[in-house]
């Protein structure tokens, strides 16, 4: 899938997964601070491609990389992996973000990736997560204790009183929801068109507050 949206000046790699099979991925950007994005169900990485490089030009890394094997909770290794990639390039602030499956990866990511990350950007996920477990992300938000921010769109399949329902969920005090109004927007749609006049300074604002 990345093949589709590499750019000239990527530096892909090859993260191995312990209890997996390793995980492809692309950096874009060289800076400290770095996001690793991950993407909607039945996507690819390259949908967050206009996001990636709108990020670099900001003065970030971007991480984008391909799900393995692994399922569940078990996902949570991939993304560790490319977390650790990122880090071994030279990022000491991570942030995690994320639409969909990706954001409920993200959101998950950010109680159990180790050393913790800065803070995670959760768009479309709440109710529950992934297609084959099914798990609720009521419990799993409930561990959340980072800095957070989160996205949706009112008119979303994804029903907004469950996205508040995980929000409230969440522990940590430095938190922020979003919910743009008129929109059934989903996952890295709500950065394009009309959405992201709403979106994208919430989550510009957000980046460059916890990972300066």
């Amino acid at each position: 899938m990345l093949a589709a949206c590499t750019p000239e000046g990527a530096k892909a790699f090859t993260a191995p997964v312990a209890g997996g099979t390793a995980v492809s991925g692309l950096q874009l950007g060289d800076a400290a601070r770095a996001v690793v994005l991950s993407y909607e169900w039945g996507g690819s990485p390259c949908d967050w491609f206009e996001v990636a490089t709108e990020l670099v030009a900001r003065g970030y890394r971007v991480a984008l990389w391909e799900y393995g094997t692994l399922t569940g909770l078990d996902r949570i290794k991939e993304l560790q992996a490319v977390v650790d990639q990122v880090r071994d390039a030279g990022a000491t602030e991570v942030v995690l973000a994320g639409g969909s499956v990706g954001g409920c990866v993200s959101m998950i990511g950010g109680s159990m990736i180790t050393p913790a990350v800065s803070g995670v950007v959760v768009l479309s996920c709440a109710s529950w997560y992934d297609v084959q477990h099914r798990l609720p992300t009521t419990p799993l938000a409930a561990k959340l204790r980072l800095p957070t921010l989160y996205l949706a769109g009112d008119g979303d399949t994804l029903p907004v009183s469950e996205v508040r329902k995980d929000f409230a969920a969440i522990p940590a005090k430095d938190k922020k929801l979003v919910i743009v109004a008129d929109s059934s927007a989903h996952g890295v749609e709500l950065l394009s068109n009309t959405e992201a006049a709403a979106t994208k300074p919430a989550l510009f604002a957000f980046l460059d507050r916890v990972s300066r």
